[in-house]
């Protein structure tokens, strides 16, 4: 069975154009298909997992589906796998149907789809986060008028940091944030940290953090224990933590490591690393928003045919960028520059 897209005038019952959805992949996939002399075959996994709520164009395109709204793409040729890679479905077939919708009516400014397929069903790669009770939202600009006030948190002293005591090069370079991982944290993230091939998974780091003597603008962040999240939400392509992520979080940093400090966070996407692709625009919002100490860092690992790519990335409102790895293994007191990212295969 050969599934057909489904292009609408916006507002419109009566498709506009049916479109056989192999045609429009072949299109879309152009560039990693060049030179494949035999035909691929196009294998879909839908997630029901909310996507875009529509592709800006011009011209703008919504997707009717939106509940089921990535997809895994996987193209094999012949007996090799020559593609695989989510996506959202917008961010897929937008920019193709964007150019087919140009071509029916160059005017008309709002168009939607639908892929007329089987009704979904729900996917098995799916972890709702738990719902959260008895919470409430505290507008700071009025906390003087609540029966309780809001003020910041004294920001803790950071220590400066030894390099010629710690077994690391007196010279760094110019990284606003390097990361320095333990023999135990680099075996759990590189190998032994149980982590699922279906939906994404993250927790937390701990450790402590040291300003550079002759750049006190610029972090040492040394990561000592890995905390996976508890009550969180999971699927293909989102991660979540939940207020009880925190709690849970906050209680095991005072009960097993009070010397230590919330140096960041980490999470998986279920994809081989491709260029410089990495953290992705939700990554980055959620890292700004909850992690927003410029020395707090976000690891990242892809996971793909049993193999782990680990970065680490920190930032600052206008950037996050990779920070050098550091490691040493169990028998050596001296910490080697690990290559852009750490892998394990």
């Amino acid at each position: 069975m050969t599934l057909e897209v489904e292009l609408y005038r916006a507002g419109a019952d009566v498709p506009e154009r049916r479109l056989p959805l192999p045609k429009l992949l072949k299109a879309v996939l152009a560039s990693e298909l060049r030179g494949v002399g035999a035909e691929p075959v196009f294998m879909l996994s839908f997630e029901s997992v909310p996507g875009p709520e529509f592709y800006p164009g011009p011209p703008r395109l919504s997707y009717r589906d939106r509940h089921f709204g990535h997809v895994t793409v996987i193209v094999q040729v012949e007996d090799h796998v020559v593609y695989r890679h989510p996506h959202s479905v917008n961010g897929l077939l937008g920019p193709v149907l964007a150019e087919v919708a140009k071509s029916i009516d160059p005017d008309e400014q709002s168009w939607t789809f639908r892929i007329d397929s089987p009704v979904f069903e729900d996917s098995p790669g799916l972890r709702m986060p738990p719902e959260v009770r008895g919470s409430m939202d505290v507008d700071v600009a009025r906390s003087s008028r609540l029966s309780f006030g809001v003020r910041p948190a004294r920001e803790p002293e950071v220590p400066t940091f030894d390099a010629a005591a710690s077994g690391l090069p007196a010279e760094l370079g110019h990284h606003p944030v390097s990361v320095l991982l333990s023999p135990d944290v680099k075996r759990l993230l590189e190998r032994d940290l149980p982590l699922s091939e279906h939906v994404e998974e993250g927790g937390f780091l701990f450790g402590k953090v040291y300003r550079r003597p002759e750049a006190p603008d610029h972090h040492v962040v040394l990561v000592e224990h890995v905390l996976p999240a508890e009550h969180s939400g999971a699927s293909l392509m989102h991660f979540t933590f939940t207020g009880d992520s925190f709690r849970t979080m906050r209680r095991v940093l005072a009960e097993r490591h009070p010397d230590d400090q919330l140096v960041g966070w980490y999470h998986t996407h279920l994809f081989a690393p491709k260029g410089p692709f990495g953290l992705s625009e939700t990554d980055v919002a959620l890292h700004r928003a909850t992690f927003r100490r410029p020395w707090q860092i976000a690891g990242l690992i892809n996971i793909h045919d049993n193999r782990r790519h680990l970065r680490c990335y920190a930032g600052s409102e206008t950037s996050m960028r990779v920070c050098p790895l550091w490691s040493r293994d169990d028998d050596s007191e001296q910490y080697r520059r690990a290559p852009s990212a750490l892998g394990h295969q």
